[in-house]
C-alpha cells in the first residue's frame, strides 16, 4: 500500500517506545493520527513528538484488554477523522516469571493485553479499514515478538501471546488479501525501550530483570529503525518481518533446529542467571 498525506492511523501504546516511533514516521508522511494509551501525560509527549509534521492528531485513552473500550475507541477515531487507513496493535508488557510461579491472574492479564487487544482492534475497526481499502487502501499492524517463533524460559505467558499474535495475523493475512488489506506480524528483538520497567517488581528475579533491562538499553535496537521497518512493511506488504540480528537469529536456529534449539535453551538461561 502506498502511504499517502491524509491517510488515518489508529495506533494502540502510542505513549512511548515503538508506538510513539511509528506515529513520529507516519506523521513525516502526512499521515493523520489517532493516538491511543492508558496514559494521557505519555500521550500529550508522543503528540508533542509528532507536532512539528502538521498532521491531525487525535488523543484517546484506551485499555485494550477491554472491549468496550477498544470499540469507544474505534468509534471516536471514526467521528474525529472519518476513516482508518492503518491500524497498530502496538499494545502490549512483558513478565518474567518462571511458569511455576505465574498466576492465572498473570495469564490474564497477558492474555487479555498481548491477544485480545489485538482481537479487539481488529474487529473494532475492521469495518471501518474495508472502507478505506475500497479506495486507498487499508493494512494492519500486529506487535508480535522473537518470543512468538520459540518458548523462551521465564517467559511462558509471552512467548504464548506472541506466538498468537502471529497466528492470527497469518489467518487475517489470508482472509483480507482480497479486501485490499494487507497485514504484517512484527517480531522484534531487543529494541531499546523501558517496556520491561512496567513490570519489573513482578518478576522472580528481580536482579536479572534489571540485568535484562540493562542488557536492553546497551544492545537493544533503537525504536526509531523498528519503527522504519514497519512502514516500510506496510508499503510492501510484508506478511512478517523481523527487526534486529537477534530475532533473525532465534527465527533460523529455530528453522532448521526445530528440537535440538530447544534443548539448548536451558543451558543459555543458566548461562544468563550466572548458573554453570
Amino acid at each position: 500500500m502506498k502511504i499517502q498525506k491524509g491517510m488515518v492511523a489508529a495506533i494502540t501504546g502510542a505513549g512511548g517506545g515503538i508506538g510513539r516511533c511509528v506515529a513520529q514516521a507516519l506523521a513525516a508522511r502526512g499521515v493523520n493520527l489517532a493516538l491511543a494509551d492508558i496514559d494521557q501525560a505519555a500521550l500529550e509527549q508522543s503528540k508533542a513528538a509528532c507536532a512539528a509534521s502538521g498532521v491531525n492528531i487525535s488523543l484517546h485513552i484506551c485499555d485494550v484488554s477491554s472491549n468496550e473500550s477498544v470499540e469507544a475507541f474505534a468509534a471516536e477515531v471514526l467521528a474525529e477523522h472519518g476513516k482508518v487507513n492503518i491500524l497498530d496493535n502496538n499494545a502490549g508488557i512483558t513478565i518474567q516469571k518462571s511458569f511455576e510461579t505465574h498466576t492465572l491472574a498473570d495469564w490474564e492479564r497477558m492474555m487479555g493485553i498481548n491477544v485480545m487487544g489485538v482481537v479487539y482492534g481488529c474487529r473494532a475497526f475492521l469495518p471501518v479499514l474495508k472502507d478505506a481499502a475500497k479506495n486507498d487502501g487499508a493494512h494492519i499492524i500486529n506487535m508480535s515478538s522473537m518470543a512468538g517463533f520459540v518458548g523462551l524460559p521465564n517467559q511462558a505467558t509471552y512467548s504464548s501471546a506472541k506466538a498468537a499474535v502471529r497466528a492470527i495475523s497469518e489467518t487475517l493475512y489470508a482472509e483480507l488479501a482480497h479486501d485490499n488489506i494487507g497485514v504484517t506480524s512484527v517480531h522484534p528483538g531487543m529494541i531499546n525501550t523501558d517496556m520491561i520497567l512496567a513490570t519489573l517488581d513482578e518478576s522472580d528475579d528481580v536482579k536479572q530483570a534489571e540485568k535484562s533491562y540493562k542488557m536492553v538499553k546497551k544492545m537493544g535496537i533503537p525504536p526509531e529503525y523498528a519503527a522504519q521497518r514497519i512502514v516500510r512493511a506496510i508499503e510492501k506488504n510484508h506478511l512478517r518481518i523481523r527487526i534486529g540480528k537477534d530475532a533473525i537469529i532465534v527465527d533460523i536456529l529455530k528453522r532448521l533446529l526445530p528440537v535440538g534449539f530447544n534443548k539448548l535453551l536451558p543451558k543459555i538461561a543458566a548461562k544468563a542467571r550466572g548458573q554453570k
